[in-house]
């Protein structure tokens, strides 16, 4: 990352390794969230590669717009990365998609969670169904 320098009527800008790694974490941060969104899966098709690009600068335009040195500009465009990544409601009907329920993970979840002790109904029909005893 840049930041201006002044001496006198001279200014020049000079890399500041500091803010660099900061925005780097950020970045990578912000791209692992990215892509534990519902969208990832459409992005990881074959046919949806070319949007990569796409994603990368969303990730870079909004860690700049998390900065004051964010621009009007920045922050039109980053609304429009999102719309073109599906990360909008808008986005998501220009792209022709939709984010379904997810119904196997709640399924998942139920069946993860212990019995309390007493819930042993299930256990018995089970057992008798296979001809053991209850």
């Amino acid at each position: 990352m840049l930041t201006w320098r002044t001496e006198g009527k001279e200014r020049w800008q000079e890399t500041d390794p500091d803010a660099t790694e900061q925005v780097a974490e950020r970045e990578s941060e912000l791209w692992v969230w990215a892509w534990r969104t519902p969208q990832a899966w459409a992005w990881a098709q074959p046919s949806e590669s070319w949007r990569l690009h796409t994603i990368a600068m969303w990730v870079r335009t909004y860690v700049l717009c998390e900065s004051s040195d964010a621009t009007a500009a920045d922050k039109g465009s980053l609304h429009r990365f999102a719309d073109q990544i599906g990360l909008t409601p808008a986005g998501l009907k220009e792209n022709g998609w939709a984010i379904a329920k997810d119904e196997v993970a709640a399924k998942a979840a139920e069946r993860a969670e212990p019995r309390p002790e007493g819930d042993d109904d299930e256990l018995a029909a089970r057992r008798r169904a296979i001809g053991g005893t209850a």
